[in-house]
């Protein structure tokens, strides 16, 4: 949801898969909402439509999972959020299996925002 971080994770998907117009969907704190062991359900099915619409409609050939320093949706450690993205990574994953999924850590250097893979 940050602002501050979509820009470097669209330029990334751009690279990554040649995306011109990236789509994005965005909740604050989504990577600790379902990371959770026991992640809303209706949260979980508005995500998959979401996201079928993505790859069905606009041809979307990869996901990334992201989350980022600063947190405000998901105040944990650095080390605690990356094992939250990692962790929705594997059940979105899980969820379409035929499309890659990669998760990311957006930090901050001075000024720039950079993406991390995980």
């Amino acid at each position: 949801m940050d602002g501050r971080v979509q820009k470097p994770i669209a330029d990334f998907g751009q690279k990554k898969f040649g995306a011109k117009f990236p789509d994005t969907i965005t909740e604050a704190g989504l990577a600790g909402l379902l990371s959770k062991d026991n992640p809303n359900q209706g949260l979980i099915a508005s995500l998959k439509a979401k996201i079928n619409i993505s790859i069905e409609k606009h041809s979307s050939r990869g996901i990334i999972v992201h989350g980022h320093e600063d947190c405000v949706g998901n105040p944990v450690n650095d080390k605690r959020h990356k094992q939250n993205i990692l962790e929705v990574g594997e059940v979105i994953a899980s969820m379409f299996p035929r499309i890659a999924v990669i998760p990311v850590f957006v930090k901050r250097k001075g000024k720039v925002w950079t993406v991390e893979e995980l």
